[in-house]
């Protein structure tokens, strides 16, 4: 299924990688697979099932390939349409996985009765940045250091501002009230050390010329070390932050 909706293309094979029949198949299968990832089988749209027509789209796509198209010739807009196509298609396919990994460790939690708090703030927080981790590592180490950090500030923030944004007025808009946020001691603490590395950002990186060093690497781990002792030391009651 993952390399039915994938694109095979590269800049250094031959027709770039180019496949009549595997990329008029790709067109075909990804609309209906994307509907699957998005849990859209059962959904209806027209009284149509939304499934079915994901599958007439992609046939309609497939059928426009095959007449506009030669194995022996690259068509002019593959590299612009499969690129795309291959950039959703693994956005969802990482989307899918991750909520498996994060759905199979909660299962772990219940049945190990581990306190969801300590859960969320170790395995399930840790499996949901797997995936960032890996992909700025190796952007880093393949020579792209600013696209790594790019990458680590803009990952959060969209998470922040898109999705939570975006859920909240969908709920806002479904329901037709306002949500109202419970302040705890975890959220004020995580913020005040999101806030503090923000900080420590704007003033190190700057004073090192834009040259970060190897000590401010082991910095940044000893102060999220704090923070998941911090942190785990609330959730465990240890102490308590009190709000009126």
């Amino acid at each position: 299924a993952v390399v039915s909706t994938q694109s095979t293309g590269e800049l250094d094979a031959p027709l770039l990688g180019w496949s009549k029949l595997l990329n008029s198949l790709q067109l075909l299968v990804c609309p209906v697979i994307g509907c699957l990832l998005l849990q859209q089988a059962n959904n209806t749209l027209i009284s149509v099932p939304v499934p079915v027509i994901a599958g007439c789209c992609g046939l309609m796509f497939t059928i426009v390939v095959l007449l506009t198209s030669s194995q022996g010739e690259t068509p002019f807009y593959f590299k612009a349409v499969y690129t795309l196509l291959g950039f959703l298609m693994s956005i969802l396919w990482i989307y899918t996985i991750a909520n498996e990994i994060v759905s199979l460790l909660s299962s772990f939690g219940h049945m190990f009765k581990i306190n969801g708090a300590i859960l969320g703030l170790t395995v399930l927080s840790w499996a949901n940045s797997v995936g960032d981790l890996v992909s700025d590592v190796a952007m880093a180490k393949q020579g792209y250091p600013q696209m790594a950090v790019s990458a680590c500030i803009g990952g959060p923030c969209l998470n922040m501002l898109l999705g939570i944004g975006l859920a909240s007025t969908i709920s806002i808009l479904k329901h037709g009230t306002s949500l109202e946020l419970k302040l705890s001691g975890s959220l004020i603490i995580s913020s005040a050390f999101l806030m503090f590395t923000i900080c420590s950002h704007l003033v190190a990186v700057p004073l090192m010329k834009f040259k970060v060093k190897r000590w401010y690497g082991f910095y940044m781990f000893g102060l999220y070390g704090c923070f998941m002792v911090i942190a785990l030391l609330n959730v465990t009651n240890v102490f308590t932050i009190n709000i009126d």
